[in-house]
C-alpha cells in the first residue's frame, strides 16, 4: 500500500488560508462555540 503525501513549504504552513493550517479550523471551532453559547442562552 502506498501513502500519499504532498509537500507543504514553511510558507504554506504558515499562511493561515492554507489549506495544511489548522488556524483556520481553530477560529471556525471558537466562532461556532461562542455562537452556540449565545443560542444556549437565548433559549433557556
Amino acid at each position: 500500500m502506498t501513502y500519499r503525501t504532498h509537500d507543504v513549504t514553511p510558507k504554506q504552513a504558515a499562511s493561515p488560508y492554507s489549506g495544511s493550517s489548522l488556524v483556520p479550523m481553530l477560529v471556525v471551532g471558537l466562532v461556532l462555540t461562542f455562537a452556540g453559547m449565545i443560542v444556549a442562552l437565548l433559549l433557556s
